[in-house]
């Protein structure tokens, strides 16, 4: 795959002044680390694929691993070029030769979830195979979560998904939305070769059917939350033989 970006500075967080108000009438001046909304529009083969607010880092990985878990390629030898503008706003997605795309606007989720009888498209899903859950790997990223990301804690702004790779190591990703944190992880997971069914996800967010999705997708076959998944989640899941993980802390954990 040829990458070829001219985004060099992205900015994620930015300093604004505001009046702290206390419960005595009180008030106090001071600085605040917000962090930003950046906009990206992805084509493909020259049609606009989707448009993505997101963090302005990583926007590789968001691209390639959302490309991914829409089912628009199937890794990496799928895409020829991929190719960001000078402000980042724009990535253009060359596919490789013989590779067909047919212009698709994905659903948008309602509330930041994604009920299970709206995910259609160009989704094609299939079982995982079965996997034994190692716990010491789950409490690793639960402990992980402890520890914060450097987005969060600056702005307290951001998810986080955390990338299990086989030989133990763990990436961490941060977005304003947990699907695009998600996202970068598989991306990253992708453009390193990663083998997928050795891999585990640790999502911050709650878990709604379209999350479950994503891990599908990708096929990766155990999902973790530090929080809680919805029915639709669980049927999902079941259905496809995702191990699901949520309420993971580093003292306990529960397995659906």
């Amino acid at each position: 795959m040829q990458f070829e970006d001219h985004f060099k500075e992205p900015t994620t967080t930015v300093s604004i002044p505001g009046m702290r108000i206390l419960a005595d009438g009180s008030r106090q001046e001071m600085q605040d680390t917000v962090v930003c909304e950046h906009l990206l529009e992805v084509s493909v083969n020259g049609y606009t694929a989707m448009r993505l607010s997101c963090t302005a880092d990583h926007l590789k990985e968001l691209v390639v691993g959302r490309l991914f878990t829409e089912g628009l390629i199937n890794g990496t030898a799928d895409v020829e070029k991929l190719f960001f503008c000078g402000k980042g706003t724009i990535a253009e997605v060359t596919l490789a030769e013989g590779k067909d795309f047919t212009p698709y606007q994905g659903t948008e989720p309602t509330c930041c979830t994604g009920n299970r009888q709206l995910l259609t498209g160009n989704r094609k899903m299939g079982k995982l195979p079965e996997t034994e859950i190692n716990p010491a790997a789950v409490f690793a990223l639960a402990a992980h979560f402890q520890t914060d990301t450097k987005l969060h804690r600056s702005t307290s702004g951001t998810h986080s998904c955390y990338l299990y790779l086989p030989d133990g190591a763990i990436v961490s990703f941060e977005d304003i939305s947990r699907h695009n944190a998600l996202d970068k992880a598989v991306g990253h997971m992708l453009l390193t070769g990663a083998d997928p069914q050795a891999c585990m996800l640790f999502t911050t967010g709650r878990v709604p059917a379209d999350m479950v999705q994503k891990a599908v997708m990708a096929q990766v076959p155990v999902l973790i939350s530090k929080s809680v998944p919805t029915e639709e989640a669980l049927i999902l899941a079941k259905e496809y033989g995702l191990a699901l993980i949520c309420k993971a802390w580093p003292d306990s954990y529960t397995v659906y």
